[in-house]
């Protein structure tokens, strides 16, 4: 599901983020995030790619990750694989996550009811990350386990977090999102708005075919009314199973009740 595309990097110096900024730990924690769900071992190249560090750089990097444990070595492929404090990291991370254990009943219910996937995810650069999954019992349908990364610019889930974001972040964010897309940003552009416009009518967004050809999705926001980090939903499936009305009519005012009690929850 993941392109093994290089991964948009914030160019910060030293000089541009201050004194306090790390740049070698910056570039360490690239090396990590560079791996995505499904990704079985990465080898040098791919995580220069990746990452848009030189090979050196990451030969260091990699090094060093070695031998704390966060990363293994496999010399046969010369690969690498996350390691032990790695996954250990990842694991306390979800098991703390709030949004998570309130919304996870409520995203099986939706899952069962639906007989769609049901998905939680949050901003991560220029990609939404997807947190957790409920996955219908349907033998066909769409699949995005956790860890999974989908582009914030066409897909509902990233929109819906566009659309209710603070004015400065979404004004960053968009600049960013312009800078990536180029040539296309005019066309995305239009979508997002036409987006922003259906959060403030309806609750949810829509996305036909616009991440995938054959993907249809809608998205609501997780706003926690105490403050926090903003956290969206979405419900998606094969577009000749979920029809663009059947998003407007049933499955996207439910995806936009499910969001709103997932708020509430995280207020008391």
């Amino acid at each position: 599901m993941q392109r093994a595309s290089r991964r948009p990097r914030a160019e910060a110096s030293e000089n541009d983020a201050g004194r306090m900024f790390v740049s070698a730990l910056a570039r360490g924690l690239d090396v990590l995030g560079a791996f995505r769900a499904g990704d079985r071992a990465l080898g040098n190249q791919e995580l220069a790619e990746r990452t848009g560090l030189p090979k050196p750089t990451i030969s260091r990097m990699t090094h060093t990750l070695i031998q704390l444990g966060y990363l293994t070595y496999e010399p046969r492929s010369a690969t690498y694989q996350l390691g032990a404090r790695a996954l250990a990291l990842s694991y306390a991370a979800l098991a703390n996550l709030d949004v998570r254990k309130a919304a996870l009943p409520i995203m099986t219910r939706l899952a069962e009811d639906s007989q769609l996937h049901v998905g939680l995810g949050t901003r991560e650069r220029l990609m939404m990350l997807n947190i957790e999954s409920c996955e219908s019992d349907a033998l066909i349908g769409l699949r995005l386990p956790p860890g999974s990364r989908v582009p914030i610019a066409t897909t509902s889930l990233g929109r819906a977090y566009l659309a209710v974001i603070g004015d400065e972040e979404r004004s960053a964010l968009l600049a960013e999102l312009r800078a990536h897309h180029g040539d296309d940003w005019p066309k995305l552009e239009k979508a997002i708005a036409r987006s922003t416009r259906e959060m403030k009518k309806r609750g949810f967004c829509i996305s036909i075919g616009e991440w995938r050809n054959d993907i249809n999705a809608v998205g609501a926001a997780i706003v926690p009314p105490n403050g926090g980090p903003v956290y969206t939903l979405s419900f998606g499936g094969p577009a000749y199973l979920v029809s663009q009305q059947q998003l407007i009519d049933k499955h996207g005012p439910a995806l936009a009740h499910a969001a709103r009690a997932i708020s509430a929850a995280l207020g008391g």
